[in-house]
């Protein structure tokens, strides 16, 4: 009986195309899924920086701006902010990551929010700890002395 595979090349072509597939081709379409929902994820975090930092410079002391200029917040300032990223980052509550508000500063007549969040609910696989920080900026103009 004579064997048909040795003589006939199809049968590498077969093997080295499973193996490249299944070496290659899956791992770079897993790592790409994995990059694409990282930086999903990042945007809603960077998304909601912004929502927060709209809500801590609508949440200033109108009072004591309106007499002195400076901006000071009031007791509500971190529950807004952080009431924003809740709302904005729905999708990503769900899914078992919690951002939260990590600071809040002002410069000038300029609101400044980070949120964090720790990612590594979401990629366990890759790396055992993601921690992702985004700042939001609102400009204070509305109110005038």
């Amino acid at each position: 009986m004579e064997f048909k595979l040795f003589r006939d090349k199809r049968g590498y072509s077969m093997t080295f195309w499973a193996v490249f597939i299944g070496f290659v081709m899956v791992p770079t379409m897993a790592m790409a899924i994995e990059v694409g929902r990282f930086f999903f994820t990042r945007s809603q975090i960077a998304a909601s920086a912004d929502a927060s930092a709209l809500a801590a410079a609508v949440e200033i002391n109108q009072r004591q701006f309106i007499s002195s200029g400076a901006l000071a917040f009031t007791s509500q300032t971190y529950a807004w902010a952080q009431k924003a990223v809740d709302i904005n980052c729905e999708k990503l509550i769900t899914l078992g990551v919690h951002p939260h508000v990590s600071n809040i500063t002002i410069q000038g007549n300029t609101v400044n929010v980070e949120v964090s969040a720790d990612l590594s609910l979401l990629f366990p696989a890759i790396l055992p700890d993601i921690t992702v920080a985004e700042w939001g900026m609102a400009e204070v103009r509305a109110l005038r002395r």
